[in-house]
């Protein structure tokens, strides 16, 4: 049987296939014409790959959403449950879990969840938000996070030199017809800085945004305001490190340390919804202050010089926070002014 690179969406199996294969046609499993391989050219990372599983038919999810939804290996979940079906490497999840006999092919209902030493580090997440906002704060066991590989966790980068450019917005005050100045773009005084969702109060970062439609979404601008957008530049011969949150990392470059790689991408998943999560207007401060410790661990453990992760409030918008508001310059500012807002709503009830 032969599979394609269209099968997939993880983009080094398809790099992989595509530069491996010496036959192009009708691939078996998706009925793609594209580059083919034998399947059993991936027997290595898939057996591999499926160590990060164990049976839990009480508690687990079917093993085909788990791969398509955390980790999004194949191009649909039809595809997924297809070649779980024939593919006789798939069969090496049984040796994994002594589930089946080795002439059978996997149920793509199968439930399964993360090994122990997977679960327990991505789960303490929810603990330790409990502990930061209702039990102590300041002298948080920083050793046990090391214990559950949290300090490898974040050593994911991005990169930005003075080619890139960032955006941040003011809400103009009434009746203000020009731009602030670029000295009124940066970080707050430190008297006047209040807590966010990176910082606590009176320590100042900077929240930027990779385009000037995102800051407007994250200033949440309302029809008829007039906004200054400023653009930042970094300084020349400067590199900033970022710990990227946005990363999807291939496990198939990964695989020889799959369970550390997997601790990692999936603890940056679920503390990535927390950074994008928007406050509403009844929340409490306490909800910044997991996020707030995370950004401290990660600048003195990783030396990092900030963060980015996606915007929740701009589908393809992505957020960047400078622990250093210094590092960056703001270069030129424009007035703008909101002449469209679209608003969805969903029924929850």
């Amino acid at each position: 049987m032969k599979v394609c690179d269209c099968c997939f969406n993880d983009e080094e199996i398809k790099r992989y296939i595509v530069s491996t294969s010496t036959e192009k046609g009708i691939c078996d499993y998706c009925s793609s014409e594209s580059s083919l391989i034998d399947y059993r050219d991936l027997d290595e990372f898939f057996s591999k790959f499926f160590s990060i599983f164990k049976h839990d038919e009480a508690g687990g999810r079917p093993i085909v959403d788990v791969i398509q939804d955390d980790w999004n290996l194949f191009s649909s979940k039809a595809v997924c449950v297809k070649i779980f079906s024939e593919f006789e490497v798939i069969l090496a999840i049984t040796l994994e879990l002594g589930l089946l006999d080795s002439s059978v092919a996997v149920d793509p209902n199968l439930k399964v969840s993360y090994i122990d030493d997977i679960q327990e580090s991505v789960d303490f997440w929810d603990k330790l938000k409990e502990e930061l906002k209702w039990k102590k704060r300041f002298l948080t066991n920083t050793d046990e996070l090391i214990d559950l590989s949290w300090d490898t966790s974040f050593q994911v980068y991005s990169l930005l030199d003075s080619g890139t450019l960032l955006y941040r917005s003011r809400i103009n005050q009434d009746g203000q017809v020009t731009p602030f100045g670029c000295t009124e773009m940066g970080a707050p005084s430190l008297k006047s800085i209040s807590a966010g969702r990176a910082n606590p109060q009176g320590i100042p970062y900077l929240y930027l945004s990779k385009t000037k439609e995102t800051t407007l979404y994250e200033t949440r601008a309302t029809y008829l305001d007039t906004i200054t957008i400023g653009t930042f530049q970094i300084p020349d011969q400067t590199i900033l490190k970022l710990v990227d949150f946005t990363s999807k990392e291939s496990s198939f470059n990964n695989i020889d340390n799959i369970i550390s790689f997997a601790i990692g991408r999936l603890l940056r998943d679920v503390i990535s919804q927390d950074l994008s999560k928007p406050m509403r207007r009844y929340d409490s401060e306490l909800e910044y202050i997991p996020t707030q410790f995370i950004c401290e661990f990660i600048r003195v453990i990783t030396g990092a010089d900030g963060i980015q992760f996606n915007s929740s409030l701009d589908q393809d918008g992505v957020n960047v926070v400078l622990f250093n508001p210094k590092d960056i310059n703001c270069i030129g500012v424009e007035l703008h002014q909101v002449e469209k807002i679209a608003i969805k709503s969903v029924v929850i009830i």
